[in-house]
């Protein structure tokens, strides 16, 4: 059967009518499946046109279909939408949406990132293992909301921790923990700090940033992360203040790096090399001097032990001696005895003259001194010397007598009749005096005696 003309130019007409249709839908961006829309804002879409890709981990999942400008004062916004094509595709909830580009001069896509997968390692105070899925909280707006959970929990000895992290760590284990932030448009500092609390019987980890730097809460609608593309202008302005920055500190480095300042750090380094010199010269003869006197030290360290020794050895005798239960009751009766006799002769002695009893008795000893010397130079005359012996025998017994005195008055002392011992003490002086009197005559006398002869 023959086919018609008409019929055949009907169908070549559909075919370029749904080929025109198509072509148009792919360049305005329209895709024909039937997934959900997605619908974000961005304040600037930096260029980006509908048709262009939606990739997820550099995997093309979709494409971008309508972006519509939205003006509205200074709440001004860009509407895009995309959609998934890929129906074993699902968005996970606070992942990551940006503008990114293939190369300087690329083309523009949308790329999708999903929530990172962050990692916390704190000081082991016990060993028990933090659950997994507990709530992780951080302070948002001066007030603690719940922003993920934990993922993975173990422990590990402080030695397998980073070194950047290693510092924080002094304890010999260490928690490592996994966990993820699903807060829409919650961006973290890489640097937290963290610690496993308790609320209500139950564990969560508390998370805050290192520097304990205020974070507000994310004013976001939208269930995802949305992150602002930056234009070049703005990035090279940015680089512009940084050269405006790293300008203005080379001139004050070079303000202070002036000539004389290069010249005293010069003269510095240059006496600290010596300095530096003297010292490890002095080191070496300090340890060639301990080297060469370690016999000696050795020497004096035995008898600093023996001393010691020695010194324990008396204090443990001591001790004894004190502890003695027979030696404190002697103790205490010769002390008070003696404070009794102190106080009983005090009062009496010191009515008497003490230094004009002592003068005389020293004058009467001085005096007899001299009549014995001059006894020994004068002749043999018998009748003369038994007449100097007899005044010298009646000196001696009046010393004699003193000396019973002096007895009796040390016997008397601890009685009570302390007149009597007043009266005995006031004769002794009486007749010390006397007797220098009498003893000075006498000596006088034998002057005489020595001139005749």
């Amino acid at each position: 059967m023959k086919v018609p003309a008409s019929i055949k130019v009907g169908i070549l007409a559909l075919i370029a009518l749904t080929i025109f249709f198509m072509t148009i839908l792919w360049v305005k961006g329209r895709s024909f499946s039937s997934a959900e829309r997605i619908e974000i804002r961005f304040k600037d879409v930096n260029g980006m046109r509908p048709g262009s890709g939606v990739q997820m981990m550099g995997f093309r999942v979709g494409q971008v279909e309508e972006i519509t400008p939205v003006v509205n004062g200074s709440d001004s916004y860009v509407k895009l939408k995309f959609v998934i094509t890929n129906p074993n595709i699902s968005i996970p909830r606070a992942s990551a949406i940006s503008i990114q580009q293939s190369g300087l001069i690329g083309e523009q896509f949308l790329e999708i990132t999903p929530p990172n997968t962050k990692t916390i390692f704190l000081p082991v105070y016990n060993k028990n293992i933090l659950p997994t899925n507990v709530p992780v909280e951080i302070k948002l707006d001066e007030k603690m909301y719940d922003v993920g959970e934990v993922k993975k929990s173990q422990i590990l000895t402080s030695q397998l921790v980073p070194l950047k992290y290693r510092e924080d760590i002094k304890t010999p284990y260490a928690y490592k923990i996994n966990y993820v932030v699903d807060l829409p448009g919650l961006i973290l500092p890489d640097f937290m700090t963290g610690e496993i609390v308790t609320i209500n019987g139950k564990k969560k980890l508390r998370i805050a940033p290192k520097d304990n730097a205020a974070i507000p809460y994310p004013n976001q609608t939208s269930p995802y992360t949305i992150i602002e593309p930056m234009r070049i202008a703005d990035f090279m302005e940015l680089q512009y203040e940084a050269a405006e920055g790293l300008t203005e500190t080379n001139r004050i480095i070079n303000e202070l790096f002036n000539d004389a300042m290069v010249k005293d750090l010069k003269q510095s380094v240059s006496n600290f090399k010596n300095l530096t010199a003297q010292a490890t010269s002095t080191l070496t003869k300090a340890e060639e001097l301990i080297e060469a006197s370690k016999g000696d030290i050795q020497i004096l360290m035995d008898m600093m032990k023996d001393v010691s020794t020695n010194f324990n050895t008396l204090t443990t005798n001591i001790n004894n001696i004190i502890g003695d239960e027979q030696f404190k009751p002697a103790m205490y009766n010769f002390t008070e005895s003696v404070t009794k006799l102190s106080n009983s002769v005090t009062p009496i002695l010191s009515s008497v003259d003490s230094q004009a009893f002592a003068s005389d008795l020293n004058a009467v000893m001085h005096n007899l001194n001299e009549i014995s010397q001059s006894v020994n130079a004068l002749t043999s005359d018998e009748s003369v010397k038994k007449q100097i012996m007899s005044s010298i025998e009646n000196v001696n017994l009046s010393l004699t007598k003193l000396n019973i005195a002096l007895d009796s008055l040390n016997s008397c002392a601890a009685g009570s009749n302390q007149t009597n011992l007043q009266q005995i003490v006031n004769d002794t002086s009486v007749s010390v005096s006397n007797l220098r009197k009498f003893s000075e005559k006498l000596n006088k006398r034998f002057l005489l005696f020595r001139l005749m002869f």
